[in-house]
């Protein structure tokens, strides 16, 4: 039936459209015996406990959230589910650390396990500012997806497709981020 990895980044490309009608499509073809469908699709995956850092609402530090969300077993996925349930928010009344109205354009892991997290503008026009605020919401994204994907070793963020030098005019964005668990409480 093709070539699995193929169909699954075109299912994690975020194009709801044409994410419907590959969905039907491998369904179909799944359903007249034509191969397996993949697990994206499929909604296998084992269960898999995760952290997801937010901003604490009384204190400038990040505080860790506990969930259980599947794990589809490729690490883009993962990733990208991830950075979906950051963007969601808190389910337990914590600051989001990622503005409203931000939205997850891509996301890629390249082979040296360097994750490309690509937001629309939102992130930067919707930021509060501050030099706190900016550190706290790279360091949400960064250690969400480092502590809890092994394949993830640093984060790239960009902002419409391109490289920015800052989220809000305070820290460099040129260089991949790595985890910083000394923003965690």
């Amino acid at each position: 039936m093709g070539n699995p990895e193929r169909y699954q980044r075109i299912f994690d490309s975020g194009q709801p459209l044409l994410r419907h009608v590959l969905w039907l499509v491998l369904a179909g073809a799944w359903f007249l015996g034509a191969g397996p469908v993949p697990d994206c699709l499929a909604g296998k995956g084992d269960k898999q406990v995760v952290h997801l850092y937010f901003s604490d609402a009384t204190r400038p530090f990040l505080i860790a959230e506990e969930r259980v969300v599947v794990n589809p077993g490729d690490p883009r996925a993962f990733g990208r589910q991830l950075i979906l349930e950051l963007i969601n928010g808190s389910a337990r009344g914590h600051l989001a650390a990622i503005p409203g109205g931000t939205k997850l354009r891509s996301f890629f892991l390249l082979e040296d396990g360097t994750a490309v997290v690509d937001f629309t503008a939102h992130l930067r026009e919707n930021h509060p500012g501050s030099c706190r605020r900016e550190q706290l919401t790279l360091f949400s994204i960064a250690n969400s997806l480092i502590l809890n994907v092994t394949e993830i070793e640093r984060v790239k963020i960009l902002i419409d497709g391109a490289e920015a030098q800052t989220l809000a005019g305070h820290l460099p964005l040129e260089f991949p981020l790595t985890a910083d668990m000394l923003l965690t409480r």
